[in-house]
């Protein structure tokens, strides 16, 4: 069991330049009773229209994440649009601690001054027009950065922009910046696709399932790669609506 939680931890490293991400709960409950409902938020679109596509083609509502700057990225914008049950976010790079890792165009580095993230920031959503919230790309050294994440919870307050914290740190300091800034916050609970294959993603999704039976809600976030996870969504999503589950938006918990 303990290699099992090992290899486990290691390709979350390697995939998201990471320190032993988890989850310890959402900073704050929404004051609606949740039953069941799953928010979906699939990141790194903005490379390929088409591997976009597999997940806007599946008929319920999912928030998609785009990474701003890429030759894509207004393409894939537009595409996202034209379907009145997605929404789109900007998926933000932020400095991870694993220094192989590429964070991208208009990233945020732990050495970033402070005065300048509002410009980074304003680039950004210019580059991804029309997104309404933001969540990290990684960013696993700079959500430990109590004075750059107060910055960017001020930033998405004053905009009217919710942000999510995808949890890629043990220690991200979001929430207690969030709860010292008033300003609400929601964690992901569930990533699913950690590793590639199909049973890993299939148990993933199981696991993302029982998270909302059991709580109410859940938060999982899928890559717009993945062929694994548009095909356990697509695979199911009928068969857990006929259940009682419910899809959602995920600008839903911050209304």
């Amino acid at each position: 069991m303990m290699s099992r939680l090992v290899v486990l931890g290691v390709a979350l490293f390697l995939l998201c330049g990471c320190r032993a991400p988890t989850h310890h709960g959402h900073s704050s409950s929404p004051s609606a009773v949740r039953q069941k409902q799953i928010f979906l938020v699939i990141d790194d679109a903005g490379l390929d229209v088409a591997e976009t596509r597999q997940f806007l083609e599946i008929p319920v509502p999912m928030t998609i994440a785009v990474l701003p700057h890429l030759k894509k990225t207004r393409e894939v914008c537009a595409e996202i649009h034209r379907h009145v049950d997605k929404e789109l976010i900007l998926h933000q790079p932020m400095e991870a601690y694993d220094a192989t890792k590429k964070t991208g165009h208009g990233a945020i580095y732990d050495r970033t001054n402070p005065v300048d993230v509002a410009k980074i920031l304003d680039r950004s959503f210019a580059s991804v027009g029309g997104a309404i919230g933001m969540n990290n790309h990684m960013g696993s050294r700079v959500t430990e950065n109590e004075v750059l994440m107060a910055e960017v919870l001020r930033y998405c307050h004053a905009h009217g922009l919710y942000f999510l914290d995808s949890k890629t740190s043990y220690n991200s300091v979001v929430p207690r910046v969030a709860g010292r800034e008033h300003v609400h916050l929601e964690e992901r609970d569930v990533f699913l696709d950690i590793q590639h294959d199909r049973e890993s993603v299939r148990r993933a999704w199981g696991n993302t399932v029982a998270k909302a039976r059991e709580n109410g809600y859940v938060i999982a976030i899928g890559h717009i790669w993945s062929k694994e996870t548009a095909a356990a969504i697509r695979d199911s999503y009928q068969t857990l609506i006929n259940q009682g589950y419910s899809f959602h938006l995920l600008s839903e918990l911050y209304e």
